[in-house]
């Protein structure tokens, strides 16, 4: 885990954060407020595998803040920049635990572990409070469409985090 921030980096959380922001606030498909079908988190993930947790999770706050703030048909909550940036750190985390043989397999378990926490624990909840819904009356509909984004991500994550690492630019 690289805790240093070099310009090279630095550009690379920038390029990242882009990138999810592109995916988050223009190519999304929002089915009630409390939920979204959205990619945003794949950049993220890269961020963190590739960079280390202190990047993954700046990666995340950054495109959390400045894509909900200038690009959000709904306000900026504070609170909910909490589990972006848990996606930012936890693979990094696991990664030492889990992916040190790369297979789609152990990717998977990271994403899984990443979104059961986050997407599903942590902002379900904080939209319950949000919103005022039970946090049992949101979790029918946010967990199986976050557990459908988790296969498509584990797919996208794993071709480009094998392709980057193959062509040594990490």
């Amino acid at each position: 885990m690289k805790a240093k921030i070099n310009t090279r980096t630095l550009v690379l959380i920038a390029l990242f954060a882009a990138i999810s922001i592109i995916l988050a606030r223009f190519f999304v498909i929002y089915i009630t407020n409390s939920v979204r079908i959205s990619f945003g988190n794949i950049p993220i993930i890269l961020a963190s595998l590739l960079l280390g947790p202190v990047a993954g999770g700046l990666t995340a706050a950054i495109a959390d803040i400045l894509g909900a703030s200038l690009f959000s048909p709904l306000s900026w909550y504070p609170p909910l920049t909490i589990s972006p940036v848990i996606v930012g750190v936890l693979p990094a985390l696991l990664k030492k635990k889990i992916l040190y043989k790369v297979t789609i397999w152990r990717l998977y378990i990271i994403i899984f572990i990443t979104n059961l926490i986050t997407s599903i624990g942590i902002t379900t909840y904080l939209l319950s409070k949000l919103y005022g819904t039970p946090y049992f009356a949101l979790l029918p509909a946010r967990a199986p469409i976050s557990l459908a984004i988790s296969i498509i991500e584990g797919i996208v994550v794993y071709i480009l985090y094998k392709r980057l690492m193959k062509d040594s630019l990490y």
